[in-house]
């Protein structure tokens, strides 16, 4: 019984240590941004915004510019589609870049349900279909992070419905 005892709680501390570094990594945040909301986003700025490359990894990204922030868009595809072509792939990003936060980049992943299925889509350790998530690769505050994206999505679904 002492040993069933030890052992559990070893698999619990395992468990917990695996999950607070993947929550570190990423935020499921699908009930504060949905992913009918970031369809939404998404299309707003494919039918509105222009084409801005923010970053070496691709180019040519669906941009739109928001009051105080930018928004690009990524292709599910990465640089199989380098140049960022809906013809190509889908997005399954949003990245907001303010220039005056710390940290400047914020970038909010769909996993769209069926993409487990999809070769080309990468999904990462922890993520679930039908997610959305706010990732986290440097390490930053993640609920600081989370309150900055709060306020970034709240200007950009205001700006969609005011237009």
């Amino acid at each position: 019984m002492k040993y069933l005892i030890i052992l559990t709680l070893l698999v619990f501390t395992c468990c917990s240590q695996e999950n607070e570094d993947i929550s570190n990594d990423l935020l499921d945040i699908s009930s504060s941004f949905t992913i009918s909301q970031f369809e939404n986003v998404k299309t707003y700025i494919l039918q509105n915004g222009d084409k801005q490359t923010y970053r070496s990894f691709d180019g040519n990204n669906p941009h739109f510019s928001f009051s105080g922030f930018e928004a690009y868009l990524n292709a599910e595809t990465g640089q199989k589609n380098a140049m960022n072509d809906p013809l190509l792939s889908d997005f399954n990003e949003i990245t907001m870049r303010d220039s005056s936060a710390d940290p400047q980049y914020y970038t909010i992943h769909v996993v769209r349900v069926g993409d487990s299925k999809k070769k080309d889509v990468v999904i990462q350790e922890g993520m679930k279909e039908g997610r959305v998530y706010l990732l986290n690769p440097y390490k930053d505050d993640i609920k600081e992070m989370e309150i900055n994206v709060e306020k970034y999505t709240e200007v950009i679904l205001n700006t969609i419905s005011a237009h």
